[in-house]
């Protein structure tokens, strides 16, 4: 476990320089990789040999090829490509170097913007949840489970790449949607819907929405969200509860997907582990079912129950309350 970082930043930096993209293309030895990447001839040798010590490459007579986990995952062009999450992990790896700091201090590393202030980390983090949740199957397996029975119209709040919504309208074709969401999130959206779903985004409407500053649109008959209340602390989380109260039509649903902890907030382990990212990060962290149904139950929701998603390949449960 201690060592588990040097696995990490090996995969992250040779995806970063492009080895599974080249060799998707065909066998190459190690020369011929340093050649076409332009990295050192000794070094890149070390690259390749550990990753296939680490099963995403394999090496017969010299030559290397990508394994068939590498071929599903870390290549682009894979429905279930997980690369976008691995280059945000690589783009966040230098704040793990501060964690000491945020733990002596209690404050994030950077500023908790929800990577906002720049196009190119907003790009870059939004992708990377697209890239998580098709790779593992988040999204199909949410609209496959999540009883929807009378609703017409579904809001998908903080709904980044639309990957949640978009398989849930692929699910109900007599559901129409919205991804309320910050501004520059937006923009990102708008390209990956148009890139991947261009039928489904004609039942989308994309509504920009900070829910920290302003009251949600509605009414609306169920409101969606997967990750939001661990990027926040428990008074915003509270506030957002009422707020989804008064956005929802009465019968109404409201569903949050997340990692939901023990009592004892450490389990499950990934989202116990996870906690540290968002000290990191973000002003929040993983809550347990007890916090998360206070705060509904505060607003006026009833009826709260937690599904566990299966495990594996999921660390994550699904609440959901209704709107008497």
């Amino acid at each position: 476990m201690a060592g588990a970082h040097a696995e990490a930043r090996a995969i992250q930096v040779a995806l970063k320089l492009g080895i599974f993209e080249l060799l998707a293309r065909g066998s190459q030895g190690d020369s011929g990789i340093a050649a076409r990447l332009g990295t050192d001839p000794r070094a890149t040798l070390l690259l390749a040999n550990a990753m296939v010590a680490l099963g995403l490459l394999e090496k017969h007579q010299g030559d290397y090829r990508l394994s068939a986990a590498a071929d599903r995952y870390l290549v682009k062009s894979s429905p279930e490509y997980l690369g976008g999450m691995i280059l945000f992990d690589e783009a966040i790896f230098p704040y793990w170097a501060t964690l000491e700091d945020s733990i002596r201090s209690g404050a994030s590393a950077r500023a908790p913007d929800m990577f906002q202030s720049a196009p190119e980390d907003t790009e870059r983090f939004i992708r990377a949840m697209d890239s998580l949740t098709r790779a593992r199957g988040d999204a199909a397996w949410v609209a496959d489970h999540l009883d929807l029975a009378g609703v017409r119209t579904i809001a998908d709040l903080g709904g980044g790449p639309g990957t949640y919504l978009a398989a849930i309208l692929r699910r109900h074709s007599k559901i129409e949607g919205a991804i309320w969401d910050l501004p520059a999130t937006l923009k990102v959206t708008r390209r990956i819907l148009t890139e991947r779903e261009p039928g489904t985004m004609a039942r989308i409407e994309l509504v920009e929405v900070d829910y920290l500053k302003a009251s949600l649109p509605g009414p609306v008959d169920a409101v969606f969200m997967s990750n939001i209340v661990h990027s926040e602390p428990e008074t915003d989380n509270a506030r957002l509860m009422a707020k989804c109260f008064d956005a929802i039509a009465p019968g109404g649903l409201i569903a949050l997907k997340d990692h939901v902890m023990n009592r004892d907030l450490t389990d499950p382990r990934a989202g116990a582990i996870f906690s540290l990212y968002l000290l990191l990060t973000t002003r929040g962290r993983d809550y347990s079912f007890d916090e998360i149904a206070g705060w509904l139950g505060a607003a006026g929701f009833v009826d709260t129950k937690m599904h566990r998603l299966p495990n594996p390949p999921f660390s994550s449960s699904l609440v959901t309350a209704r709107r008497p």
